[in-house]
């Protein structure tokens, strides 16, 4: 009885460090409802959808965080800058899609079924709804866009409360007419990026005398992944994050790397992999949804970007294309837009379509000079906090980009404005 008693004290000790290493067994913050595999069917079998409520002052606003990818996860800190450069003194909900991250399942054909955006909107909106949430700003970046502008319309018809903002980054507008309309911009964006390179580094890729140190894949591969960075004022090398890796590099071929850089160096030979097959969360939603065929090899052939490899949408449906027009935000819900001018992930031009469609609320696109993908989370964090204060007082922003380290455009419009 001693025996077992000992045994039992023990396992307990050790799920509790096991849960203070594991953020997703945090009994603090994570929170857990009931939500249907299939929102659609009223038998459906239901699953415990994990969130994460992260609560440090009741008076203050809450921001929902719905990340990227299709298939990232926010409630695990995965080294990653905290999306949206989120106040510290606002509260947060986190949340991960159904699949991945804490709400992890293993991958099948039956799952396959279970992986739709309107099906992630339900979830997200069931756990707003379990903990009745009120004054609240919901956020999304890249692919969370998509889930944002459509649980903002879920809202409305539902008749919850309504956020007082919604925040989106690297907007997604519509589908991609296929994935080389998508890969375009990043090769566009390389070449923009290859020619103010130094010579010795256009001679190095053009040459192909590079794949002594490395393949054409993993250059391709850490080329891609820092482009989508783009821009980090605060990095040890300002400007494109890129240059900072190839002055590492430098070093590192000269066996001269100093002992503060070396932690950054093995962050980006973590990155310099071949790129790994898509999971299934992000082949059924990019290739039901997004691009409707996907291609991840990559390859640096004479210093261009080119695709490799098969489509990994064979014999997945291009069942729903996204389009934002089908999803008009109400008029109580003002839009902020924040866009990298040089993106190539979600261009200019997808995330324009977005703000010219949305003609039933006001709305504020932001385009940062120099920035990529997430310029609120990276290029303008410095100075977010003033962002996010005339956002939730629903100001039209201005005076706080002054104290920002990278310029800024705002165009705005009115509700009902063409």
């Amino acid at each position: 009885m001693i025996k077992n008693i000992a045994l039992l004290i023990f396992s307990v000790f050790a799920f509790s460090a096991y849960a203070q290493q594991n953020p997703c067994l945090d009994i603090k913050t994570i929170r857990t409802v009931k939500v249907p595999w299939d929102p659609t069917k009223p038998k459906s079998p239901a699953f415990d959808f994990r969130f994460k409520y992260e609560i440090v002052n009741p008076l203050a606003p809450t921001v929902v965080i719905i990340p990227g990818g299709p298939g990232q996860t926010s409630i695990a800190p995965n080294g990653q800058l905290p999306l949206g450069a989120v106040p510290a003194g606002y509260n947060k909900i986190y949340t991960d899609p159904r699949s991945q991250g804490c709400n992890y399942a293993l991958e099948s054909n039956v799952l396959a079924q279970y992986l739709k955006t309107d099906f992630i909107v339900n979830d997200i909106f069931l756990a707003l709804k379990s903990v009745n949430l009120k004054n609240y700003i919901i956020y999304g970046v890249s692919y969370g866009t998509v889930v944002a502008t459509q649980l903002v319309k879920k809202i409305e018809t539902e008749k919850f409360e309504l956020p007082t903002a919604l925040v989106l980054e690297g907007t997604v507008g519509k589908k991609y007419d296929n994935f080389d309309s998508y890969f375009y911009y990043f090769q566009y964006e390389w070449d923009k990026l290859f020619k103010q390179l130094p010579p010795r580094w256009k001679t190095y890729f053009q040459s192909g005398k590079n794949e002594t140190t490395f393949s054409k894949s993993e250059w391709a591969s850490l080329i891609t992944s820092d482009m989508i960075i783009g821009d980090v004022p605060d990095a040890p090398i300002n400007g494109q994050f890129l240059y900072y890796h190839l002055h590492l590099l430098e070093l590192y071929f000269a066996k001269k790397v100093p002992a503060k850089d070396q932690l950054m160096l093995n962050s980006m030979f973590a990155k310099l992999k071949d790129p790994q097959f898509p999971n299934l969360f992000f082949r059924m939603i990019g290739c039901g949804e997004l691009w409707g065929d996907w291609y991840f090899g990559r390859n640096l052939e004479n210093g261009r970007l080119v695709r490799t490899g098969k489509n990994v949408c064979e014999g997945i449906e291009y069942r729903k294309p996204y389009d934002s027009a089908k999803f008009l935000i109400p008029e109580a819900v003002p839009i902020y837009y924040f866009q990298g001018a040089n993106d190539p992930a979600t261009p200019l031009n997808t995330a324009l379509y977005h703000f010219a469609v949305q003609l039933k609320t006001s709305r504020q696109f932001f385009t940062v000079t120099g920035a990529a993908h997430a310029p609120l989370t990276s290029s303008l964090r410095t100075c977010a906090d003033d962002i996010w204060a005339s956002i939730y007082a629903q100001r039209t922003l201005g005076r706080e980009f002054a104290t920002c380290p990278r310029q800024t455009a705002l165009t705005s419009k009115k509700a009902n404005q063409e």
